[in-house]
């Protein structure tokens, strides 16, 4: 089902996959790489082949008759025909193949930094929203300090103290604001939008919205190592060194250069233990992915937890209040509070959101965070 595409000046999580796709200048040159490639007709490629090796032999016997030079020619029909073997062989299509994979991951890839920095703006709006209720609760304290101060509570020296405590916060947050429109600039670049940092985020899915099922550990491993172009390139890497090794070997028989061989298989070894660690670093990284999901289910728990028991404090307070035992400031501290604890759940639900997309793309495409992300 085609969504709804966003409104002017806005993005939403369920089009950004498409709009980075179809949006960014980069993805859509990789894109067209990528169909060049997969509408090469290869029949009409091997026709186009064989006839052109025949009339380089062709071109030969006539030069060859006429007493002539051909060596240009024959340097130019043996290139042409291991060409011709390897596509009669497969060996260029499944070149190919390789060759849209990876294109294919470099898209993904930018697509999934695309959604990581979505979520990080997501994160420092609610920090900047946070950043502005604490100054409205910085404000309120500066209000009773001046009026205590005119009744002689407290000194002149206290209140500057809290002034210059706010106009430290008013810069943090102006540097915070910087900082998310400067994100938001790469953003509209990566959907293909004017680069003016103005944009209005979506917010991400909520608990309710988002399927997930309890992963399969074994099975996830196994389906993103085989959709990682990282392992399959560390292993044409390997394949690669291990026929350098065989033609090390058969020119070693015929010329007996010992030094040679010797040379072919310590890079033949470093090759094998390269894929070895590749592998290895993949393996880590994936159970390091898998298991960071269990402890964010487990911060969102505990912040659910808190959320209820900071309402049920408001509530006490609410109740004290309005039978006039309490002040209005201590209701406001209590919502404060309240406020708080909504926006660490919020932070904790983000937290395992990202992770669950991590996960996603590490099993449907074989694409891992960085260590330590």
């Amino acid at each position: 089902t085609k969504l709804p595409p966003d409104p002017e000046g806005t993005v939403t999580w369920a089009n950004l996959d498409s709009r980075i796709r179809s949006g960014s200048l980069s993805a859509r040159v990789l894109s067209e790489n990528i169909s060049g490639i997969e509408g090469i007709d290869y029949d009409l490629m091997y026709e186009d082949l064989r006839r052109q090796l025949n009339d380089i032999a062709n071109a030969q016997w006539y030069i060859t008759v006429m007493g002539g030079d051909d060596s240009a020619l024959a340097n130019a029909y043996d290139s042409l025909r291991d060409t011709f073997d390897d596509l009669k062989e497969g060996e260029v299509q499944a070149d190919n193949a390789d060759v849209v994979w990876q294109l294919n991951s470099t898209v993904d890839q930018m697509v999934a930094a695309g959604q990581t920095l979505y979520i990080t703006l997501v994160g420092l709006e609610q920090q900047a929203a946070d950043g502005q209720r604490g100054l409205a609760a910085l404000d309120r304290s500066l209000e009773e300090l001046r009026l205590r101060q005119t009744l002689g509570q407290v000194s002149q020296q206290t209140v500057a103290q809290l002034e210059q405590t706010r106009v430290e916060t008013v810069s943090q947050l102006n540097s915070l604001d910087a900082t998310i429109r400067e994100l938001k600039v790469q953003l509209q670049n990566l959907i293909g939008e004017a680069p003016t940092g103005e944009l209005e985020l979506g917010a991400l899915p909520t608990r309710s919205e988002t399927v997930w099922e309890v992963p399969d550990y074994e099975a996830g491993l196994e389906a993103a190592k085989a959709a990682s172009w990282t392992l399959r390139s560390a292993q044409k890497a390997l394949e690669d060194a291990e026929e350098d090794w065989k033609d090390a070997r058969s020119d070693y028989r015929s010329s007996r250069k010992q030094y040679l061989l010797q040379q072919a298989e310590h890079t033949w070894n470093a090759a094998q233990l390269t894929y070895q660690s590749t592998v290895q670093n993949f393996e880590t990284s994936f159970k390091s992915l898998y298991d960071s999901l269990a402890n964010y289910e487990q911060l969102y728990a505990s912040a659910q937890s808190a959320l209820v028991w900071q309402q049920s404090q408001l509530d006490t307070v609410q109740t004290r209040y309005d039978l006039g035992l309490t002040t209005c400031s201590a209701v406001l501290d209590a919502q404060d509070e309240v406020a708080s604890a909504q926006s660490a759940l919020d932070s904790a639900w983000r937290d395992l959101f990202s992770a669950c997309n991590s996960y996603r793309w590490a099993v449907e495409y074989g694409l891992l965070p960085a260590q330590g992300a």
